[in-house]
C-alpha cells in the first residue's frame, strides 16, 4: 500500500522551483491538469532534453484562487475575478515562473489559505474530490500581480509529454535524485541558477 505521507514529501521535493506552464480545468469531467517543467534526474546519465510533465488530478471538488494585483502580502491590492473556463489564460499570463517553498501538497487540509477571504473563483463540485490540494502560485513584478491557487482532488497522476504515465513514485525519486545531486554539486545540474549554500 502506497504510503501518502512519504509519497507528499517527495513529490514536494520533485516540485521545488518546478515552472509552472499551464492549469487548466475540464469542469464537465470534473478534471485538472497542470504542466511543469521539473528539475529532474535520471539514475544514470544526463538529465533529460525535455522536462515537461503533464499532471492530471481527477476527480476534483473544489478550485479557489486568488488573483489580486499587487504583491502577495499586500491586503489592499485589488481582487480580480476570473471565470474557470479562463484559468489557462491567467496562468499563462505569467509566463511560467517557477514555484518554491518545498511545500505544494495538502497544505490547506486543517487550515484555510491566508487569501481564502479574497478569492477570485470558488468552483465546487460533488461531495467527493476533497482528499488532497495542490497549492501554487504565480507572481511577477512589474506591475505587481500574483496569483494564488489550490485545487482539490482525490486521485493524481504524472504523464510526461507523449503521454506516458510515470509511476509517482518514479517522478518523485526524479526529482529528489536533482536536489540531492545539486548539494553535491553534480555538473548535471548546472544550467538552473540554483547553487548550495556557499554559492556557485
Amino acid at each position: 500500500m502506497m504510503d501518502w505521507e512519504q509519497l507528499r514529501t517527495d513529490l514536494d521535493v520533485a516540485l521545488n522551483e518546478a515552472d509552472l506552464l499551464g492549469f487548466e480545468v475540464d469542469a464537465e469531467r470534473r478534471l485538472a491538469a497542470a504542466t511543469f517543467r521539473v528539475l529532474t534526474l535520471p539514475i544514470d546519465g544526463p538529465p533529460p532534453e525535455d522536462s515537461r510533465v503533464q499532471m492530471l488530478f481527477r476527480p476534483i471538488g473544489r478550485v479557489a484562487a486568488s488573483l489580486r494585483n499587487g504583491v502577495w502580502h499586500d491586503e489592499a491590492a485589488e481582487v480580480v475575478e476570473f471565470a474557470l473556463s479562463e484559468l489557462l489564460g491567467v496562468v499563462q499570463s505569467f509566463g511560467g515562473q517557477p514555484i518554491y517553498g518545498w511545500k505544494f501538497f495538502d497544505l490547506h487540509d486543517k487550515a484555510p489559505p491566508t487569501w481564502a477571504s479574497r478569492l477570485s473563483l470558488d468552483w465546487r463540485s460533488g461531495a467527493d474530490g476533497l482528499l488532497h490540494t495542490i497549492s501554487v502560485f504565480q507572481e511577477c513584478a512589474g506591475p505587481a500581480r500574483h496569483l494564488a491557487l489550490c485545487v482539490w482532488f482525490d486521485e493524481l497522476e504524472v504523464r510526461r509529454p507523449d503521454g506516458t504515465v510515470v509511476p509517482l513514485q518514479e517522478f518523485a525519486a526524479g526529482g529528489r535524485r536533482w536536489w540531492d545531486a545539486m548539494f553535491a554539486r553534480d555538473k548535471r545540474t548546472e544550467g538552473h541558477g540554483i547553487f548550495p549554500a556557499g554559492g556557485a
